[in-house]
């Protein structure tokens, strides 16, 4: 833990210039920070927005099958001959 208060140090000849390299690549430092920040709030939204979009192709691809499914049970059910209560006997026995 520091004591007291901060020394205020005057630099000269190459420190200044060393000086001046740091205090510019601290400044570079914190914009690529906020356009880390940035581009990852970009990238939650994206990865949402396609985990939203898989979530609903699946249910629209799960709806799509059970349809196919009722289409080919009413066919089979037509080609059958049977009548409809003989297959309700059927299934319930």
């Amino acid at each position: 833990m520091p004591r007291g208060p901060k020394k205020e140090i005057n630099y000269t000849g190459k420190a200044a210039k060393v000086q001046e390299k740091v205090l510019k690549l601290q400044a570079e430092l914190a914009a690529a920070k906020e356009e880390l920040k940035a581009a990852y709030k970009e990238q939650l939204k994206a990865e949402k927005a396609a985990a939203k979009k898989a979530q609903k192709e699946a249910a629209e691809a799960a709806q799509k099958a059970m349809r196919e499914n009722k289409a080919k049970l009413l066919k089979a059910i037509e080609n059958s001959g049977k009548s409809p209560e003989e297959i309700l006997d059927f299934l319930n026995n």
